[in-house]
């Protein structure tokens, strides 16, 4: 009887030592994929905030004004719109990604209008291409990208 005990007691705590070593292994991961999914979630919820209009255009033989609105639910930041890509068509054939900068090289788009570091939700933005070289019956494509992904496009022509 004594050596039921013993091996039942053995049983036991093996199967206790099993069990605890099984759960520090598989916890970790499954927290880890609770955070992968709150991660997602948490960006295409940002997404989902995100959004702005392209209210006006304008065009002059050397550059090219866009307005946008903030229609989302969330401010943008500074850096984002930093980060944002434009792509410009002129014409049918002049087709150009410019990245944010200053000055008036034709390689850069520079911005207006943003409030203490954040284009907030209602205000307009003004964003300016300048060293362009716009014929009189070009179209224009004009394209704003945020690093998010959510982008506006608008066709339009010199005014």
């Amino acid at each position: 009887m004594a050596s039921e005990a013993i091996s039942s007691s053995i049983m036991i705590i093996g199967a206790v030592l099993g069990a605890a070593v099984l759960i520090t292994a598989i916890l970790p991961a499954i927290f880890s994929a609770g955070e992968t999914f709150g991660t997602v979630s948490s960006s295409a919820e940002h997404k989902l905030k995100t959004d702005f209009r392209i209210v006006n255009t304008y065009a002059t033989e050397s550059k090219v004004l866009v307005w946008m609105k903030n229609v989302g639910s969330v401010h943008i930041s500074i850096y984002d719109l930093r980060k944002s890509d434009v792509f410009l068509g002129i014409g049918s054939s002049n087709y150009k990604w410019y990245s944010w900068g200053v000055g008036n090289n034709g390689n850069t788009f520079k911005y207006s209008g943003d409030n203490g570091g954040y284009w907030n939700i209602g205000e307009t933005l003004e964003i300016e291409i300048g060293g362009l070289s716009i014929g009189e019956l070009d179209q224009l494509s004009f394209t704003f990208t945020l690093p998010n992904s959510i982008k506006r496009s608008v066709v339009f022509s010199k005014s």
